[in-house]
C-alpha cells in the first residue's frame, strides 16, 4: 500500500494500551517528506468529538468513507511506516486535508 495525501488509512494506535488496537488515520503529509515513500505524516480519526475535531461529513470523500460519524483530531499525530499500515479505507477531498492541516499547524505556532 503506497498512501497519498488525502488518503485514510488503518494502523496501530499508539494511544492505547491494549494489543492489536487499530485505528483509522488521515495521511496529511505532502510530497517534501523526506521518507514520504515509507513514512507518513497522519492524523487520527475518532468517533469521539472534542471542541477542536473536524467532522468528517459526507461531502468531503472523494471515494470511501466511515461506518459511523467520526471526526479528525488534529491534535493526534502518528507517523506509521509502510509496513504498518492494514487497510486503506477511503480518500478525501484536497480541500478538507488542506483545512485540516491548518488546524494541525495552529498547534505549532
Amino acid at each position: 500500500m503506497d498512501p497519498e495525501r488525502g488518503d485514510m488509512v488503518r494502523s496501530a494506535d499508539p494511544f492505547k494500551l491494549e494489543a492489536d488496537r487499530q485505528r483509522p488515520w488521515l495521511v496529511v503529509n505532502n510530497d517534501s517528506h523526506p521518507f514520504g515513500d515509507e513514512q507518513y505524516i497522519a492524523l487520527a480519526i475518532s468517533t469521539k468529538e472534542y471542541e477542536d475535531s473536524v467532522a468528517l461529513a459526507e461531502d468531503i470523500w472523494e471515494v470511501g468513507g466511515v461506518p459511523r460519524q467520526s471526526f479528525v483530531s488534529p491534535w493526534a499525530v502518528h507517523s506509521p511506516r509502510r509496513e504498518d499500515l492494514v487497510a486503506w479505507q477511503g480518500r478525501v477531498t484536497g480541500t478538507f486535508v488542506d483545512r485540516v492541516v491548518d488546524a494541525f499547524a495552529a498547534y505549532l505556532q
